[in-house]
């Protein structure tokens, strides 16, 4: 920490001497106890004018250093909030970096990491899953904006798991898993979770389908066609949901009651018909007419994914 504090210059005030001036109070003098709680409201203090001047790694350290003299005190609440405060500062340290296109050794992503997992286990020491699980989901999806989605998968599959007693937000943590699969393209691990999610909803939610639910289970069902007319896998490889999905979209009907989709839009139900057909036949100029059509009505992850089927057909 010390080196992170020196090798970043900060204009005006010596922060590093008030930083140090503050840290000299907590040491043990003859017949005089240190004043922990002072020293942590200055460290506070000291944070904020450094959150204010744009120096987020120093006022990290500056919320690590509360933290420790938190635990000290034992105040658990207050501890947990100043490290994920820390995590929290070090992390725009990162961003920053790479917004200004800086060199960087990721120390500032190292800290923000350890800190975030040292606030997420203390919710878990004091039985607090929900919490822990959301401080998970903001690293993952931290890591997924600064284009690391391995990483990221390793922080939301332990919210997954944090939530599992809570269908919608397990469904959620799912939901960014399958998003970063994409991203890393892997289409068979995408199409898992999507099918993961679908048979939680069919279990779980009340029918019929309304509002989040029903946004979910319409992602999945699309996403799960385009990945699986990307893949075109054997017969005999074709797991019964994805034949029944495959089977469903090559009917010949435009009736949303009998075609039984998750999402209310006719037009998309034809268009996406069309592309089964199209697909099977191998249509590569039907296909580039499609996706032209499609590109209105679909989201940005589904219009990923018809790019990657295009891509695909294209090369084949």
């Amino acid at each position: 920490y010390w080196n992170m504090m020196e090798s970043s210059a900060v204009t005006g005030n010596d922060y590093l001497i008030q930083y140090r001036n503050i840290s000299s109070k907590l040491k043990k003098r003859f017949l005089r106890k240190p004043n922990v709680a002072e020293a942590s409201e200055e460290f506070g203090q000291l944070a904020r004018e450094l959150s204010d001047g744009e120096a987020w790694a120093q006022a990290g350290l500056c919320c690590v250093a509360v933290a420790k003299c938190e635990q000290t005190l034992v105040n658990p609440t207050t501890e947990v909030s100043a490290i994920t405060q820390a995590a929290r500062y070090f992390l725009k340290a990162e961003i920053m970096n790479h917004y200004l296109h800086c060199p960087s050794f990721n120390e500032h992503l190292m800290t923000a990491i350890s800190c975030f997992q040292h606030a997420i286990q203390l919710y878990i020491d004091h039985k607090k899953p929900a919490l822990a699980a959301s401080l998970s989901v903001e690293l993952g999806q931290a890591l997924r904006s600064l284009g690391r989605p391995s990483e990221a998968l390793t922080h939301l599959r332990i919210a997954a798991d944090l939530h599992a007693t809570s269908p919608f937000h397990h469904l959620t943590c799912l939901g960014y898993i399958a998003s970063c699969k994409i991203e890393l393209g892997d289409l068979h691990g995408a199409l898992m979770m999507f099918t993961q999610m679908a048979t939680i909803i069919e279990q779980t939610a009340e029918q019929p389908l309304t509002g989040a639910y029903k946004d979910i289970l319409a992602r999945c069902e699309i996403s799960s066609l385009l990945i699986l007319l990307t893949l075109q896998p054997l017969p005999q490889h074709t797991k019964p949901p994805h034949a029944q999905l495959l089977e469903k979209y090559s009917w010949n009907t435009s009736d949303l009651q009998k075609f039984n989709v998750p999402y209310d839009d006719a037009e998309l139900v034809v268009l996406l018909q069309s592309l089964v057909l199209t697909c099977q036949g191998r249509d590569t100029q039907a296909l580039a007419t499609l996706s032209q059509h499609l590109t209105r009505l679909l989201g940005p992850e589904h219009l990923h994914l018809l790019h990657t089927l295009v891509t695909e057909m294209n090369r084949t």
